[in-house]
This record gives structure tokens, C-alpha cells and sequence, in this order.
């Protein structure tokens, strides 16, 4: 009986043994870690698996381009068959990608695949690719934070790539867009195609293969110290050059651009002249404020502008279009002799000081300017941007010497602006943060179409925002009238209901908050009436607290609808207008 109590407990714990032993030995599948989103793990650590669900994440690794998780994934099955049949899935897979994809190597050798997981289904799906079409933009940039993800024409490349391969697997591509990173060699062979091409963020002395690209039209380049591009000898290209120092131009082939764009760019060798063709038609470039130290412990300087640079300028770019001088520093512009331009096709200069944010103090005004440009006789539009100072005087431009002249901008601020003296119909715009009067030539009286613009709002390239007028102003309103043919652009001192329009006014300007058309002189006004306030075309909001159309039409407003302050009072809206209030988007 004893012997038969000890037996039981004996036989249980062999049992328990046993159970353990096989749950040790059951095979368990832990999920690796993935960059795709596509795939995600279910919740929990660990996971058993049966043999379809192993099968179908070994498909959707491949076709994301995840080869060595395809491949551990395989390692699972245990259906021979199926198993040797995805490997030569896999097999063919990552020999068309080593092929036909884009591929990378980053700091520490680990390849990527870019843009191909469209390219891949095709593949697998149909088993060729003669007959996909590629988007023709391809885009590689390095993306800020972790984030991995591709969609087609936009692959995502890491800071660190040092290596890049198969560009010429993408024969159709008209443009590419690239972050260089870490690459030393850039090859472009075999995109015949290459219209475009941007890159940026470069490593100091990276050489770009573009030696099968005759068809380029436009390259970029910022951030690109030391940059060389191998041209094709036929190419001909717009080419702009941003934030970076070289030793020569000329490793970029600026021989044979037809157009040169240079912005805060310094160089070790400062001959330009001596580098572009005599051909080229447009030469835009910014004077820097001093040298600079590159990477390579070399001192860069600026671009000149001074007299020696004009001189060569006059005698090596005869065929020069359009040019265009942006000056870090106004002591710059004020030691620039403008008046000694002798450049007889020249159709459009544009000369101005780089602007900044916020107003300029009357403190920091540069000295009087004024303007003779004889020697450009083709000129059509001359642009004057970002200047201040007490008097700026455009009258030396004339029919005489600039017969073709049909626009002149001027931007900043001035005391007294005196217009050129064209005698033959013009466009003057004129975008100031103030201006105490404009003057006008006898020979220009009613030849000139004057625009106005406030000045104080303006984006980064220094032209103003939308086209709000200019409120508050001393100009004398009839005298403006009276010497350019029109003026567009100036609000009127007096509320509508002492204003009397005449009779050719096709638009005016209110910028008060009582405005009332009642009265008997705006009955049969045929132009135009703009507020401001006006919901969608003004800049900047001014309330509305009283606002009789009266004798007004919809076809005198210049807008489908008008915010007013709330509470404001309403009278005779036209039919077609449509009135908001302000902070609860009433309509009425």
C-alpha cells in the first residue's frame, strides 16, 4: 500500500518533466525588426506562425525590397517545395534589383534600395519591364528624422551616403533632383534624356559624370564647394550657382551655359569674365560683404563689381541681354559706376542692395543716387530694388538714349523721387515704405503709367506682397494725376462722401472705416472702388464700421465680398455681394 502512495506522486512528476521538455523544444517565430511600415508585428513578443502566414511575409519582403528578412522568413518553412520555389523568387528578385533599381551604400557599407518598389511588382507580375513607364522627375533627398518611407520618383537617401549606383537604370528621366551627402562620383551616364539637374549639400570636390547629358537645359547647384561637372561638348544650359565656394567656374563648365545665375558665391580664382562664353545672354550675380575660409582652409573671395569688372564686362559680353547686380553692402552699390554700362544689346538691368526684413531707419539711407545709363541704348526694363536715400533721380533716363525703355521699378524709400524723362508712353512702378513727393520732367508730362505699392510688406526677394496701395502719404493726388497718364495704387484723402470722382477715373482707393456712396457724385461712376478690407485682395485689414453702397453697382467692387467689423451697419448691399462680419462669419 505504501509502496503504491510513493508511486503516484513519482509518476506526476515525470509527467510534468516531460510537458516541459517538449515546450522547450516547440518552435517559436519573434517578428525582426523592419524599416517598412507595410509590415507591421501584432501586438505581443512573441508569435506563432503557421507555414501561410511565414509565406506570405517572405512575398511582401521581397517585393519591399527587404531581401535579407526574405530570406530569414524562408529559413521557417518547412514545406521544401514551397520553400525552394520563393527562394528562386528571391533569387530572381534580387538580381533584377542589383540590376534595375537604384541602389546605395551608406558609412558603414549597408546597401539600400531607392525608388523601385513599383518597378519590382511590375517585374514580378509580368516578368519584363520593356513596357513600364517611369515618372520622368526622380528625387533623392535626405529626409530629417527616421522616417523611411519611399513613394515612387521620391526615394529618400541618408546623410551618410557614400556610394550610389544604377542611375542609369532610369534612361527616361528629363530631371533629377539629389542630395550628394557623403558621394565623392556622381555618374549621370546613360541619361541621354537629362533636361534638369539639381543637386545639393555636397561634399567638398565632388565630380559629377554628365558626359552623356547633351540635352541639359538648366543646372542647379547649392551647397557644392569644389564642385566639377564632366559636360557633354554640346550641351548648352541655364546654370545657377548658390551658397558655395570654388577655385574656377570653370570645373562646372561655365563655358558653355547661356545663362549664369550666381548667388553668395566666392572663388579662389575671381577672372568670371574670363571663363563664360562671349555668347552668354544673362549674367545675374551678388556682390559679398568680405572673404570666407572653406572647408579646405583656403581663402575665397567675392565677386567684384567695380570698374575694372565693368570695363572687361563691356568688352567680352558684347551679346549680354539681361543683367542683374544684387550688392550685400550698400557702400558697395555707392562705389559701383553704373553710368560706364556699355553694353548695346543689353534689354534688361536690374541693380539693388540685398534686402532685409523690417523697415530701414532713415539713419541707415545711403547718399543721393542718380542714374545714367547712355551706353545701354536696347534697354526695355530697368529695376532699381531695395535703395534708400533723401533723393533718387531717374531723369537721366531718356528717349534719347534709352528709345526702347517701356518700364522702370524703383523699391525702398526717398524723400523726393523724380521720374525719368521719357517722352514716349512707360510703365513707373514705384514700391516704397514712404515718399514725400515724385517729381515729373516736363518731356514725360502724361507719357507715364504710375503704379503704386506699400513697401512694408515684401517677401524674401524683395518685391511687395500682393498690390496694396499706398495710405497716408503726403503725395498731392491731383498733381499726380495731372503729369502721368494714369495712377494706380494711391488712396484718397477724403472719405467717398466729400470726394468727388472725375469723370476718367477707372479705380480709387478708400482706407477709411465710414465709407458712404450716397451722394449724388457717385451716381453713374463707371470705374472701379476698392476698400480695404477686402476679403482675398488686401494685405492688410482695416475695420469697416459704416458702409452705404448707395449709387454704387456690383460692377464698381472690385471683389465678391467684403468683411466689415461687427456690428457694422450695412446699407443697399449691390445684388451678387456678399458681406461678412469679421469674428463670426455672418453672411448676409
Amino acid at each position: 500500500m505504501m509502496d503504491k502512495i510513493i508511486s503516484l506522486p513519482y509518476k506526476g512528476l515525470l509527467l510534468l518533466i516531460a510537458l516541459c521538455t517538449l515546450s522547450a523544444c516547440q518552435r517559436t517565430y519573434e517578428p525582426l525588426p523592419r524599416d517598412e511600415r507595410q509590415i507591421n508585428p501584432e501586438a505581443g513578443g512573441r508569435l506563432q506562425m503557421n507555414q501561410h502566414e511565414i509565406q506570405v511575409r517572405a512575398n511582401d519582403y521581397i517585393r519591399q525590397l527587404s531581401f535579407d528578412l526574405a530570406r530569414q522568413e524562408l529559413e521557417l518553412l518547412s514545406d521544401r517545395a514551397v520553400r525552394d520555389s520563393l527562394r528562386g523568387v528571391l533569387d530572381k528578385a534580387e538580381k533584377f534589383a542589383d540590376t534595375y533599381l537604384i541602389y546605395l551604400y551608406d558609412s558603414k557599407h549597408q546597401k539600400k534600395y531607392l525608388n523601385g518598389k513599383n518597378r519590382i511588382d511590375y517585374f514580378l507580375e509580368h516578368g519584363y519591364l520593356s513596357s513600364y513607364e517611369d515618372d520622368p522627375t526622380l528625387v533623392l533627398n535626405t529626409l530629417n528624422g527616421n522616417n523611411d518611407s519611399q513613394a515612387e520618383g521620391l526615394g529618400y537617401v541618408p546623410d551618410d551616403m557614400s556610394e550610389l549606383y544604377n542611375l542609369s537604370a532610369y534612361p527616361r528621366t528629363t530631371t533629377l533632383e539629389i542630395s550628394a551627402a557623403q558621394l565623392e562620383r556622381l555618374d549621370l551616364r546613360g541619361l541621354r534624356e537629362l533636361r534638369v539637374l539639381r543637386i545639393k549639400g555636397a561634399k567638398d570636390g565632388l565630380i559629377v559624370d554628365a558626359s552623356d547629358c547633351a540635352r541639359l537645359k538648366e543646372i542647379e547647384v547649392t551647397g557644392t564647394p569644389n564642385l566639377t561637372i564632366r559636360q557633354h561638348p554640346d550641351a548648352r544650359f541655364k546654370l545657377i550657382v548658390k551658397e558655395g565656394y570654388f577655385s574656377s567656374l570653370a570645373s562646372l563648365g561655365v563655358d558653355q551655359a547661356t545663362s549664369l545665375y550666381l548667388e553668395n558665391v566666392r572663388l579662389r580664382d575671381v577672372d568670371l569674365l574670363g571663363k563664360v562664353s562671349p555668347r552668354i545672354a544673362t549674367l545675374s550675380i551678388t556682390v559679398e560683404s568680405g572673404d570666407s575660409y572653406g572647408s579646405d582652409g583656403l581663402r575665397y573671395h567675392p565677386l567684384p563689381f567695380d570698374n575694372e569688372f565693368i570695363t572687361r564686362l563691356n568688352s567680352q559680353l558684347p551679346q549680354l541681354q539681361r543683367l542683374q547686380v544684387i550688392f550685400a553692402e550698400r557702400k558697395d552699390f555707392d562705389r559701383s559706376a553704373f553710368d560706364k554700362l556699355q553694353l548695346p544689346a543689353l534689354k534688361e538691368l536690374t541693380l539693388g542692395i540685398r534686402p532685409k526684413k523690417g523697415a530701414v531707419a532713415r539713419s541707415s539711407w545711403g547718399r543721393n543716387v542718380r542714374f545714367t545709363l547712355a551706353g545701354c541704348p536696347a534697354l526695355q526694363k530697368v529695376e532699381l530694388l531695395h535703395l534708400y536715400a533723401p533723393e533718387i533721380d531717374l531723369s537721366p533716363l531718356n528717349s534719347s538714349t534709352t528709345p526702347q525703355l517701356q518700364q522702370v521699378l524703383f523699391s525702398g524709400a526717398t524723400k523726393t523721387l523724380t521720374a525719368p524723362s521719357l517722352s514716349h508712353t512707360f510703365a513707373f512702378d514705384v514700391e516704397v515704405e514712404e515718399v514725400g513727393q515724385i517729381n515729373v520732367p516736363p518731356s514725360a508730362k502724361k507719357k507715364g503709367n504710375l503704379t503704386l505699392r506699400d513697401y512694408n510688406s515684401r517677401g524674401e526677394d524683395g518685391h511687395t506682397i500682393g498690390n496694396s496701395p499706398l495710405v497716408h502719404t503726403s503725395l498731392d493726388r491731383e498733381y499726380l494725376r495731372s503729369q502721368f497718364a494714369s495712377v494706380y495704387g494711391l488712396a484718397v484723402s477724403l472719405p467717398p462722401s466729400k470726394y468727388v470722382p472725375h469723370t476718367d477715373e477707372r479705380e480709387i482707393w478708400f482706407a477709411f472705416n465710414i465709407l458712404d456712396f450716397s451722394g449724388d457724385q457717385w451716381r453713374g461712376f463707371k470705374g472701379l472702388v476698392y476698400f480695404q478690407g477686402l476679403g482675398g485682395t488686401s494685405s492688410r485689414t482695416i475695420p469697416i464700421d459704416y458702409l452705404d453702397f448707395g449709387h454704387l453697382t456690383k460692377a464698381n467692387i472690385n471683389a465678391s465680398s467684403i468683411t466689415v467689423n461687427p456690428g457694422c451697419i450695412v446699407k443697399n448691399v449691390p445684388e451678387g455681394l456678399r458681406i461678412y462680419y469679421a469674428s463670426i462669419g455672418q453672411q448676409e
